[in-house]
């Protein structure tokens, strides 16, 4: 037989709760800030910032290195595509 699975646990429930908040933070900042996502991933300075920061995260716990890297990679597409955008206008 399957287990069931039930998403919403009480122990998921944290989980889902922090993740979404965390997506809603990162979303206001970049709708509030868009020049400052722009500044930190078009420099080589700001990339070598994330890069480091990715390294001590991962030294802590591989999973959420990881999961930033993935996430950082979105942004700095977001970042570059939003640029070309400005410099067109």
């Amino acid at each position: 037989m399957a287990k069931k699975i039930d998403i919403l646990s009480k122990n998921n429930l944290y989980l889902v709760v922090g993740v979404v908040s965390i997506l809603i933070v990162i979303w206001t900042i970049m709708y509030a800030v868009p020049s400052l996502f722009v500044g930190l991933f078009s420099t080589f300075l700001g990339n070598m910032i994330l890069l480091g920061l990715i390294l001590l995260i991962a030294m802590f716990n591989k999973k959420i290195a990881i999961g930033i890297s993935i996430l950082l990679v979105i942004i700095y597409q977001f970042a570059h595509m939003t640029a070309s955008k400005i410099i067109k206008k």
